[in-house]
């Protein structure tokens, strides 16, 4: 009986050590952007200036949407999804890539899309969602994991 207690003690200990690793293991760090996987966390900047982490946003669907004030085709998409968003219920944000913040937030009044739903692409966001040149739309689920990349 002391035997099936000692070794009972050793694997509860083993499974528990291997959990660790495991979730040690997790993170999104480095992980490719792609379906299925967690979204990169990133900590993003609204027009006050306030930082918002993505992950904070977990239980709530997420659209993120990089756009550009140049491009047509991204102004678009930023008045569609703005308003998808709106008829969902998911979380809308309207991350801009390009450095003229005056420029993005006239944009977005001129589109009539909510300037609460912009914010702005630094580096390490751009870098965490492989964004070369162009724009992106990223949905991620309310677990924080990608649903759909175009």
């Amino acid at each position: 009986m002391n035997f099936k207690l000692k070794t009972t003690g050793i694997l509860a200990g083993a499974g528990l050590l291997g959990l660790m690793v495991l979730t040690s293991a997790v993170s999104t760090k480095n992980v490719p952007l792609e379906v299925g996987n967690q979204a990169p966390e990133i900590s993003i900047l609204n027009t006050d200036g306030e930082s918002v982490l993505l992950s904070e946003l977990k239980g709530q669907e997420v659209i993120l949407n990089f756009w550009s004030a140049m491009d047509a085709e991204s102004r678009i998409n930023n008045i569609r999804l703005s308003r998808e968003a709106e008829l969902t219920g998911a979380k809308y944000i309207g991350m801009c890539i390009d450095s003229d913040r005056e420029l993005a937030e006239e944009v977005m009044n001129v589109d009539r899309v909510a300037t609460d739903h912009l914010y702005f692409a630094d580096k390490q966001v751009t870098d965490e969602y492989q964004l070369a040149k162009g724009t992106r739309i990223v949905k991620i689920d309310a677990y924080g994991t990608v649903a759909a990349i175009d």
